[in-house]
């Protein structure tokens, strides 16, 4: 009889410990000290794409070549100046702040 009470309460309390263990490691995570990435700015980016190539003329001669992007959102477009007349076809830019 005595040795069944004694298994009932290694039962209990191993019962009880596998309750409450789990719940404390679930437990919500704590940031002690200031957060980096709270106060950090992101940069937004949007993808610009090449809209036409031009010659640039300067003084009447060739001065390299004008590859002009448009913005997949609102905004001006972007002028890259460039020796060659190839232009890449599409970037990462920068969103304008609107």
């Amino acid at each position: 009889m005595f040795h069944m009470k004694l298994l009932v309460n290694k039962f209990t309390i191993s019962a009880v410990l596998i309750i409450i263990f789990p719940l404390q490691v679930f437990s919500k995570g704590k940031i002690y000290g200031k957060s980096k990435t709270i106060s950090k700015e992101y940069i937004k980016y949007e993808n610009c794409r090449l809209r036409q190539t031009l010659v640039n003329m300067k003084d009447g001669q060739k001065d390299g070549y004008k590859c002009i992007y448009k913005r997949q959102g609102k905004g001006k477009d972007i002028t890259v100046f460039q020796p060659s007349p190839i232009c890449q076809k599409s970037f990462k830019c920068k969103m304008e702040e609107q």
